[in-house]
């Protein structure tokens, strides 16, 4: 995007709440901001821009999955800590890991069909 506007507008959308407030962010009419989203080029930047922060994110939550795991067994395991803090522990991580393996399945499945409406689409 060569436009330094645009580029402003892009990035405020991305850190606000609003179209409105992005727009204010910038000194640009909230009318401009619109007609912006509405062009096909900006308003794909802006999807993708949007998707790249939330792999980023995903990224991140990932990386500290393992560490979170480690802080609930820890409770669930302390001798130190409520027995109503230690039930709790126990059942996030039993929460937790019943999805876990139900979305693992889940995908498991997916991949299934989908493999098999290729072979029939062959």
């Amino acid at each position: 995007m060569k436009n330094s506007k645009k580029e402003q507008l892009l990035s405020a959308l991305l850190t606000h709440q609003t179209i409105k407030a992005a727009a204010k962010s910038v000194n640009l009419p909230e009318s401009t901001a619109f007609r912006w989203l509405r062009d096909e080029e900006f308003s794909e930047e802006y999807r993708q821009r949007k998707r790249q922060m939330v792999a980023e994110a995903s990224n991140f939550l990932q990386l500290k999955i393992g560490e979170a795991v480690r802080i609930i067994d820890g409770l669930m395991n302390s001798e130190k800590v409520s027995p109503r803090t230690r039930l709790d522990a126990a059942r996030t991580i039993l929460e937790f890991g019943y999805k876990a393996i139900e979305q693992g399945e889940i995908i498991e499945r997916l991949e299934l069909l989908e493999a098999e409406m290729t072979d029939t689409e062959r």
